[in-house]
């Protein structure tokens, strides 16, 4: 009886895979199959057009539309949110394709990848960010007139912003663990590094509690200095003119026991 079951479930699973949806059609040229295949990508049925696309790549390597196939590949991917693989299409369209007219949007939408497909959480892996940084610098080198660019602009910001959030908590952990030369280090590298983003004037801010804490005034006032300099609005400016005021006279002090003063 049992035995009766289990072929009584095999039959079945084996009927319920039958019925699943058929592969898409092969064509006898590029143009028909590449057709066949962007009808799929309209009606947004992305897993048959990623078919469809690779039939038109693998089958006609020397088709004049191999390369718009390709860049449809890579959306397909993309519009599946299969961000990793569309990625690598799209980077596959670049370096087999150089003289395509979709070069230039598989430059930007590589790095829209990178970005998307990276967690989006800071405490995660971010090293895809700096691809997606990278990837845009270069688009931005290589298309100075396209209408891209503020948008490509935009992810760099974005991307420089999630990696400096990683530094700065990273500066912020050792800092409530009284770890000072470890705090400034990442304090440091954001200021370096990510100057631009909203994390870059908290972290100057910090390189000069840092120091004041290490009493280093002089080096110190000149951080709270730099900090009211480069940022007169921010609403940390009454804390930083607190800092000033505390380190003058100490440093006042210290020039006359040295007899500089």
């Amino acid at each position: 009886m049992r035995i009766i079951k289990l072929a009584g479930l095999i039959l079945l699973i084996g009927m319920i895979i039958g019925c699943g949806s058929p592969g898409i059609k092969t064509a006898d040229n590029a143009q028909e199959q590449f057709q066949i295949a962007k009808r799929e990508f309209d009606k947004k049925h992305y897993l048959k057009a990623i078919e469809g696309f690779q039939k038109v790549i693998f089958n006609f390597p020397g088709a004049t539309v191999v390369d718009t196939a390709q860049y449809y590949l890579a959306q397909a991917y993309f519009q599946n949110e299969d961000f990793a693989l569309a990625a690598v299409e799209f980077n596959r369209l670049i370096s087999n394709y150089p003289i395509s007219d979709f070069v230039d949007d598989a430059q930007y939408m590589a790095g829209v990848c990178y970005f998307k497909s990276t967690p989006g959480h800071y405490a995660l892996d971010q090293e895809d960010l700096k691809k997606a940084i990278a990837a845009m610098e270069d688009f931005i080198v290589d298309n100075p007139d396209s209408p891209l660019l503020e948008s490509a602009r935009e992810v760099i910001l974005e991307a420089q912003t999630r990696l400096a959030h990683k530094e700065y908590e990273n500066g912020m952990l050792y800092w409530k663990m009284s770890d000072l030369i470890a705090a400034e280090i990442y304090f440091q590298l954001v200021v370096d590094e990510y100057i631009s983003t909203r994390y870059g004037s908290l972290a100057l801010f910090k390189l000069g509690e840092v120091n004041y804490r290490l009493g280093r005034f002089a080096t110190a006032l000149e951080k709270f200095n730099n900090f009211l300099s480069i940022y007169p609005t921010h609403e940390l400016v009454p804390a930083a003119k607190e800092y000033i005021a505390r380190i003058t006279p100490q440093l006042d002090s210290a020039n006359v026991a040295d007899g500089t003063k």
